[in-house]
């Protein structure tokens, strides 16, 4: 099994991080517009592109302020079984978030380019967190979908 992780130091509270990675409000800013996401250990977190459901995160585990994790229940698709997490600690005002999206069961070049985006919105979470700012573009967001396409023809 392979994992993609990544740790990001973000000068905000716990409170803050915690809130931006659990709440359709939060996420809506830095990872995916259309999102339905709960508090809730069970509760299915529905994440839409173009209106249609995209990707389906069933919440593992809920710690506040400390760790959040998913298991991706999706019907088909290469992330279908893995995990994301979200691990929060805080010190000195400054909170060190431990991500990992885990259980892949290859190395391929889908994961490489997961491993990519992940930075990229985990650097949106860090300046949402920090600034406040919406940090998700629709426009810039497309530039990525039509890309895409241009290198899967």
């Amino acid at each position: 099994m392979f994992t993609i992780a990544h740790q990001v130091w973000i000068a905000a509270p716990a409170k803050a991080v915690y809130q931006a990675i659990t709440t359709s409000e939060g996420v809506s800013k830095w990872w995916i517009k259309d999102c339905t996401l709960k508090q809730e250990v069970g509760f299915v977190n529905i994440f839409r592109m173009n209106g249609e459901v995209h990707d389906k995160m069933k919440i593992v585990d809920l710690k506040p302020n400390a760790y959040v994790e998913w298991e991706c229940v999706n019907e088909n698709g290469l992330w279908t079984g893995t995990h994301l997490s979200f691990q929060i600690i805080e010190k000195h005002n400054v909170c060190i978030l431990n991500f990992k999206h885990s259980k892949w069961p290859e190395m391929t070049e889908f994961f490489t380019i997961c491993n990519f985006h992940w930075a990229r919105h985990l650097l949106m979470l860090k300046a949402l967190c920090e600034m406040g700012d919406n940090q998700l573009f629709a426009n810039e967001e497309a530039k990525w979908g039509r890309l895409h396409e241009l290198i899967k023809s």
